[in-house]
């Protein structure tokens, strides 16, 4: 006679992957009830472990084994949610441009922030308008920019930006630069050639190709799976899209600035600071000005995914939650959006289903102190970014540190 194993998962948020004797795999998405597909020959040992478990969420197993002599329909696998451990990955937390291992290097205002292919970091280092590298060991040196405020391109560091912010990181690991006062994007190769893909220098929002479209106050930059290249103007309040091909046409947002949900030009944005894009091509920005994070999806529908517009720090469902003037964003597999609250200097989450929730720092309380969660302080980040296991690197601006956040079980 065989017998089925199985139980019941509470908790749950995101993708669970189970196991059965290190086989037979159940993906599960929901709570409630659950049951391996192989039945086991009566007698058989059993033992459930846990494969997969989402981003963010601790899952414990427990009646996880024993042998069959009757269905076994009690394990239970229950989920909560992580706690985020701060670190300092690099700076010494005072303004300068030193390069070296971890703490013994420098930043001045870092913003930009972005995930190279060996597990190492770039960054934008803002107000020394020099892009750094930092090395999976920690080791930062400067990787272009000689600190003039210019918009030259050369080889590493004969180039130059004018108001380096932020930049992505595309699956060649060629880095594409906003270069905010310059107007234009840039391109940097894994080799450091700097060179100039779209915009001359006007301040104007005009689409076009390459050179030929102009750019105001680009801010942030993000690619998608198509190498396709989407800005979002500062001054402008739009999003623009540039193929591979350099073609630049304008996704969404209209000037005046302001606030309103929509598709195209019907809807508008406040200042923004940073995008983020996931698997799907859903764009989410961090409009700053208006307190809110904000979604477009491919074809330019522009809703809220979360903030009410009023400034503060509650948690909670996206329609009553609020953030203060957040600018970093950042978003992983499980559709999980994080946000670097610049105004209250907090790291925040927001599931897929819109709840929010703060993961580590100590609202309106800035500093630079490593710990888990509430114990941990922040001042005032602006750049976000998330690996494939969940590790989070913070851009703490006003810190001059570059931070890294785990998910670890809550003490």
């Amino acid at each position: 006679m065989n017998h089925s194993i199985g139980g019941t998962v509470t908790g749950l948020e995101g993708r669970l992957v189970l196991q059965n004797n290190a086989g037979d795999d159940l993906q599960l998405s929901a709570d409630g009830k659950f049951t391996f597909a192989t039945t086991l020959v009566e007698g058989s040992d059993y033992k459930v472990s846990i494969r997969t478990q989402p981003l963010w969420q601790v899952c414990t197993v427990t009646k996880d084994t024993g042998k069959t002599s009757a269905d076994v329909s009690d394990v239970t696998v229950a989920c909560s949610a992580a706690a985020a451990k701060v670190e300092t990955l690099a700076g010494t937390g005072v303004s300068g441009t030193a390069d070296g291992k971890g703490r013994a290097a420098s930043f001045d205002l870092p913003y930009g922030i972005a995930l190279t292919r060996n597990g190492g970091l770039l960054i934008g280092d803002w107000s020394n308008n020099l892009l750094r590298k930092i090395s999976p060991e920690a080791d930062v040196t400067t990787f272009a920019g000689n600190g003039v405020l210019a918009s030259v391109d050369g080889n590493g560091l004969n180039a130059s930006f004018k108001d380096l912010t932020s930049f992505t990181v595309d699956a060649t690991d060629t880095a594409f630069v906003a270069d905010a006062q310059g107007h234009r994007i840039r391109k940097v190769t894994p080799a450091a050639d700097v060179t100039t893909v779209a915009g001359n220098g006007t301040n104007t929002t005009t689409d076009g190709n390459g050179t030929a479209a102009t750019f105001n106050t680009p801010i942030s930059v993000a690619v998608d799976a198509a190498g396709n290249l989407y800005v979002l103007e500062y001054f402008g309040g739009v999003v623009r899209k540039i193929t591979p091909s350099g073609d630049v046409t304008t996704l969404a947002g209209s000037s005046p600035r302001g606030f309103a949900d929509g598709t195209g030009s019907a809807a508008k944005f406040g200042l923004g600071y940073n995008m983020a894009i996931d698997a799907s091509g859903n764009l989410y920005v961090a409009d700053s000005s208006n307190h809110r994070i904000r979604k477009i999806t491919p074809t330019g529908v522009v809703t809220t995914l979360a903030g009410t517009g009023t400034p503060g720090a509650t948690d909670g469902p996206g329609n009553s939650a609020t953030f203060s003037d957040p600018r970093g964003v950042a978003v992983d597999a499980d559709g999980n959006v994080y946000v670097a609250d610049f105004g209250s200097s907090l790291l925040r989450r927001i599931t897929p289903a819109g709840v929010v929730s703060t993961l580590a720092g100590q609202k309106g309380v800035t500093g630079g102190q490593d710990g888990i969660g509430a114990a941990a302080t922040f001042n005032q980040p602006q750049g976000l970014t998330i690996n494939a296991a969940g590790t989070l690197y913070v851009a703490d601006t006003f810190g001059n540190l570059i931070r890294k956040v785990t998910p670890v079980r809550a003490p």
